[in-house]
């Protein structure tokens, strides 16, 4: 699809594209089919899709013989997909809020993916949403801004809690860029695919534990971790420093510098 024609339909069906929304319409078909190749999709597989858009992803994963449940928010664009896959029987499109949309509903029969280009402003929700609450899927296939790519799948020096918070139920791989070319209108960034793979299990009682100690040690990250961790959790500092130094940490640590494995180990200590 070219600009002009993505602009033809939208100026048809009324639509005026709002980037707060995050609407930037996919172009290109060969990123939608390298997107579904790096899924691994497999034919007769559930795939849930948040805001097809124009249908570019769509029509890729059909032609790998997914079965596609779409949800799209925005009415103009529900009604131009439904004509534009008018007949096409492994497509069911939902025109609502995919927040407040019965995922245990539509995936009765088992697992699905999930592969969608989100909305940049959407990306925290999502991945917190989908990796923590039942059901979950068994894979994302997600195009999201190439900041928050890089942030997602950092090394120990670099994480945050977006970082940690996804490195703890999967196993994100950030596959390759898109130019702000490959859309309409043409966002002011470039985006990035990510596959987050091998899901862990949820641990409700030990996570919450897990994202309070991470939650206390990001809320001063300029500090030594010891310090802050001693302040808010009401221990001794001698006690935190003792416990970095049993997992090989210097007292001077500060919580962009460890691993996940390191919170992990300080959050079985501390629980």
């Amino acid at each position: 699809m070219t600009p002009i024609e993505a602009r033809r339909i939208l100026r048809t069906i009324g639509l005026r594209p709002q980037q707060a929304a995050g609407q930037n319409f996919l172009l290109e078909e060969r990123i939608a089919e390298s997107m579904v190749d790096a899924a691994g999709i497999k034919d007769g597989q559930p795939v849930l899709e948040i805001g097809p858009g124009l249908g570019i992803l769509t029509r890729a994963l059909l032609h790998h013989g997914a079965k596609v449940i779409a949800v799209e928010l925005d009415t103009r664009l529900y009604a131009y997909m439904k004509q534009a896959f008018k007949g096409q029987t492994r497509l069911r499109l939902i025109n609502n809020d995919i927040f407040k949309v019965n995922l245990s509903e539509l995936f009765k029969e088992g697992e699905y993916a999930l592969v969608a280009n989100l909305p940049y402003s959407a990306t925290s929700l999502v991945f917190r949403n989908f990796l923590t609450l039942s059901p979950r899927p068994s894979s994302m296939t997600v195009m999201i801004q190439r900041d928050v790519a890089k942030r997602i799948t950092a090394r120990p020096g670099a994480m945050s809690l977006l970082a940690l918070t996804v490195q703890h139920y999967c196993r994100p791989t950030c596959l390759f860029d898109v130019p702000p070319s490959s859309f309409f209108p043409a966002p002011k960034v470039t985006s990035s695919v990510v596959h987050g793979h091998d899901l862990r299990p949820v641990n409700p009682d030990f996570d919450r534990a897990l994202f309070r100690l991470m939650r206390a040690g990001f809320s001063s990250r300029r500090k030594q971790l010891h310090n802050t961790i001693a302040a808010t959790r009401r221990l001794e500092s001698e006690v935190v420093i003792q416990h970095l130094a049993s997992i090989g940490l210097p007292a001077t640590v500060r919580p962009q510098e460890l691993s996940l494995e390191n919170w992990l180990s300080m959050a079985k200590k501390f629980s």
